[in-house]
């Protein structure tokens, strides 16, 4: 599944429009716009556009807390009952690419960044 994601990732991060490593530090208006459009041409459907904001940057903030990527997945696809696993990985990944690129990094290193090897 780790594969999967990181495959997301990467397609969604080069074919989505939102930058892949946006600078944290820099309010970007138009980042909410960019996220909805990447979920729109990924082929994934959008109800409510508030509430796939929303969802994206808790997934972002599942994984800063050190939540595992097949975790986060599963919290999505659960708040999102449309989302099989394989959407629900690919919103997590343009997710990532918007809202926390640092963590397309993580999972494509084989997700030994900052954190711990599983016990």
């Amino acid at each position: 599944m780790r594969r999967l994601l990181v495959s997301l990732g990467i397609a969604a991060a080069l074919g989505s429009g939102v930058p892949a490593h946006a600078d944290p530090g820099t309010a970007d208006p138009n980042l909410d716009a960019r996220f909805l459009d990447a979920l729109t041409k990924a082929g994934l459907t959008v109800i409510s556009r508030p509430g796939a904001v929303k969802d994206g940057k808790t997934a972002c903030g599942m994984m800063a807390q050190g939540q595992p990527e097949l975790d986060v997945i599963a919290h999505v696809a659960k708040q999102n009952p449309g989302l099989d696993t394989t959407k629900a990985a690919k919103f997590t990944a343009i997710a990532a690419s918007a809202y926390c690129p640092q963590y397309l990094q993580l999972a494509s290193d084989g997700g030994n960044g900052n954190r711990p090897p599983p016990g």
